[in-house]
């Protein structure tokens, strides 16, 4: 029991929190904010009856021309309102659905055809898309006559009546350069002279004659300075993209093969004695194309095979192959900034800037979610998978092995746990018979699945390797998250529905546990899963080293993404619910009133509050209903009748109770909640509950804007800031001034960067900030109050 404000004692139920407001349509949205007509005095007159006096907070006008605001609302009646806002449909968060791409030549938006029955346009109906398609196909049959012969002409010697493209020789060309016209560059005709001139002044240029013969001549000889060796030297071939070459590299004892070959824009598949090195830009591509889900082999095969042989056939596949992997530890120091001492800093991760903040705990909450994924399966070696050779350092920074399995070691003693020690009525106790089910499987695994854990903002953490999902990965990411947040409020979300009853998913669902607001639906850790199933398949026969370095590579890509997007999402995620608040608002002016007295004793009270909550049970049987009649016969089916009896015997319980407290003086059944529900509509209470509930979301989101930009503040501060120390640190290292300098250029974009994300959110913040009511602060300050002083206990329950 809590107090509210005005003295009564309110029941907090674990299932107090409702769903939020339905989506917005886009069209309304963009047509800007709309005031929602409503009486000031008649909203405040009913929320004083129980509660603080709330905002009537206008959502912000943006400067953005896509404005969300309130839908418009035709009138007054309580019919137009519950028309705008439906009971139970929660807002999705899985995609987030901005305002469509306008087309670039008119500015407006994209038509779409009108089709008949038989697939064929409507003649009397053509769009504007239709028309601009066609057009496409007309223009390039008139154009492509002449872009074939230009072509034609490109990929053949073509020296007709040509001469020498070097200024002042008047010979007639011999050779013509590949690389340098398909490159674009128009002096690609040389003579016999300076052909070879070219051919020492560029390195893996390809030199045809008409003939499209190569340019014959020897290993070119490759020096690193001035105290290079004139006998001896080491062998390796270069490759781009259109041409190979072999090359005789001399380095002295301060320099090495590979340093040399980076230099002139080559990775090499070796540090210490390449044999290849590949064109720079080519292994850039092939890394990015390896991310989104492209095999290393296909990548090899587009840059290397042709109509003789293969990339494998080659030799080549390996060696690039290796190139790429190590390559992107070069290119994640570069983009972390941390090129100067990657070993002692760190080679750098991608984190969640809402989450951390500037680390001074101002926000009591630490939100997490973690699910396994089963498709990241590793082969065993015994059933062809590969060895473990070694980790790549700059990967092991997602990757983390387990604690103690508390589990394991009270089953070694004899003492079995009870349902209590595990926080749910799982049988599932420590995956023993997950993995009985799919022992086959296991047994040809060395690991059968990972365990990922990350933030409610959908960025990866932490990763495990797993053999079963376990409850020993859940309480090891507990115990880290204590390290790491001290003294703050820990909500983690474990979506894993064969591991947990629905007792427990009720209990613990962010959707369900007041405190944690409407927007923070808990499905990020499937959003991950669905990013990683892109490439996953790919990775079941590696090494070890090799599987965590592609699965931390993914991981880190899409926390860019994340990281890129975050302010857009704060921002939909803020006006959306400021959106509800204002629906929500409109519903309460003009709600009937109910028969609640006032003066009421305790136990009328008692009786007035289950009432209310098995009408809450009574909707959520009335939605169970409705879906099963759309998912007959299906693996859905089973899991809602589950849903459907847990609801029914939480109603039982509550009528029980209701009906005892009523002496038998009326009974209530469960049909006759059900059958009054159509006429009684959404409840006062329910209604004032989803309004706490939006102001959760502002809470939330609020902070995590503010936690965003104090992340940047700390990371770009001119004093202490952590590129000011790198840049400081650049200085006391013993290297060459051109390093320095180029070390430097690369901190000073990082700062450049960070600071436009800094810009940006404060630009942000103060949108907020000008546009809300002082009413809202209130609020804002009662839910902050609520968890610094931890009201919530374990469930984060608000005094509703």
């Amino acid at each position: 029991m809590a107090p509210n404000q005005q003295g009564w004692l309110i029941r907090i139920d674990k299932n107090a929190g409702l769903p939020a407001a339905k989506r917005v349509p886009k069209r309304q949205q963009a047509a800007g904010s709309v005031a929602v007509g409503f009486d000031e005095d008649e909203f405040l007159k009913v929320m004083s009856k129980r509660r603080p006096r709330p905002s009537d907070h206008v959502p912000p006008v943006r400067a953005q021309p896509q404005q969300l605001g309130p839908p418009e609302l035709p009138d007054e009646s309580a019919d137009s309102v519950d028309d705008c806002f439906e009971h139970g449909e929660a807002a999705s968060n899985e995609t987030i659905d901005y305002p469509s791409d306008t087309d670039t030549e008119t500015g407006e938006d994209f038509e779409f055809c009108v089709v008949r029955e038989d697939g064929l346009f409507h003649t009397d109906a053509p769009s504007k898309h239709h028309q601009r398609e066609q057009q496409k196909f007309i223009d390039f049959d008139n154009h492509k006559a002449g872009m074939l012969a230009e072509y034609a002409k490109l990929v053949t010697a073509n020296l007709t009546s040509c001469s020498c493209s070097v200024n002042g020789c008047k010979s007639a060309s011999v050779y013509w350069c590949y690389t340098c016209r398909s490159a674009g560059i128009l002096k690609s005709a040389h003579c016999e002279f300076h052909a070879g001139i070219h051919w020492k002044e560029t390195i893996c240029h390809r030199i045809l004659d008409a003939s499209d013969e190569p340019l014959q001549r020897n290993s070119q000889r490759l020096d690193c300075c001035e105290l290079s060796p004139a006998h001896g030297g080491h062998v390796a071939r270069l490759h781009t993209q259109d041409c190979s070459e072999q090359v005789l590299c001399h380095t002295c004892s301060h320099h090495s093969v590979s340093s040399m070959l980076m230099g002139l824009g080559f990775m090499v598949n070796k540090a210490a004695k390449p044999d290849h090195a590949f064109s720079i830009p080519i292994v850039h591509v092939a890394l990015k194309a390896c991310i989104q889900g492209t095999s290393y082999e296909s990548c090899a095969s587009i840059f290397f095979s042709d109509s003789l042989k293969s990339a494998r056939n080659k030799g080549l596949y390996q060696p690039f192959m290796d190139s790429v992997r190590f390559f992107s530890g070069l290119s994640q120091a570069v983009h972390h900034g941390t090129v100067h001492a990657p070993d002692a800093v760190g080679w750098g991760k991608t984190v969640c800037p809402m989450c951390e903040g500037n680390g001074d705990g101002e926000y009591p909450l630490v939100l997490k979610q973690m699910d396994g994924f089963e498709s990241a399966r590793k082969r065993a070696v015994e059933y062809g998978g590969g060895h473990n050779h070694r980790h790549y350092s700059w990967a092991r920074q997602f990757w983390y092995k387990p604690g103690e399995d508390h589990v394991a070691k009270a089953s070694e003693k004899g003492r079995p746990l009870t349902v209590g020690s595990l926080g749910c009525s799982s049988r599932h106790y420590s995956g023993e018979e997950e993995r009985s089910l799919a022992k086959k499987r296991n047994q040809q695994s060395q690991y059968d699945q990972i365990v990922h854990q990350g933030c409610m903002h959908d960025f990866f953490e932490r990763i495990f390797n797993a053999k079963g999902e376990r409850l020993l990965y859940c309480d090891t990411v507990i115990e880290m998250l204590r390290v790491q947040y001290p003294n703050r409020e820990l909500a983690l979300s474990y979506d894993y529905a064969q591991a947990h009853s629905k007792e427990c998913q009720v209990k613990f669902s962010p959707r369900i546990i007041a405190g944690l607001g409407t927007k923070l639906d808990g499905e990020g850790v499937e959003r991950e899963n669905s990013r990683l199933a892109k490439s996953i398949g790919l990775t079941v026969s590696e090494t070890e080293g090799n599987w965590e370095l592609d699965i931390s590579l993914i991981a880190e890509d899409y926390n860019c993404s994340k990281l890129q997007s975050a302010l857009k999402i704060i921002s939909y995620k803020l006006d959306l619910a400021y959106v509800d608040l204002a629906l929500i608002k409109a519903q309460l002016v003009i709600y009937t009133q109910s028969d609640r007295k006032s003066g009421m004793t305790s136990v009328e009270e008692a009786m007035y509050l289950l009432r209310e909550q098995a009408d809450d049970r009574g909707h959520a049987i009335m939605r169970t209903r409705k879906t099963l009649t759309t998912h007959v016969g299906t693996n859905v089916a089973s899991k809602l009748c589950r849903h459907l009896k847990s609801q029914y015997n939480q109603l039982t319980s509550m009528l029980d109770e209701l009906n005892y407290l009523s002496d038998g003086t009326s009974i209530i059944t469960i049909q006759q909640i059900i059958a009054e529900l159509d006429l009684k509509g959404i409840s006062e209470e329910a209604l004032i509950q989803k309004y706490w509930r939006g102001v959760e979301d502002i809470y939330h989101w609020r902070h995590a804007l503010r936690n965003f930009i104090k992340f940047f503040e700390k990371r770009v501060d001119n004093r202490s800031g952590q590129w000011v120390q790198r840049l400081e640190a650049i200085d006391m290292c013993d290297i060459g001034l051109p390093c320095k300098e180029a070390f430097k250029s690369v901190l000073r974009r990082k700062l450049r960067e960070e600071t436009g994300f800094l810009e940006r959110g404060r630009n942000l913040e103060q949108t907020y900030t000008t546009s809300r009511h002082p009413y809202l602060d209130s609020h804002l300050k009662q839910v902050h109050e609520g968890f610094t002083m931890k009201i919530h206990k374990w469930h984060f329950q608000l005094r509703i």
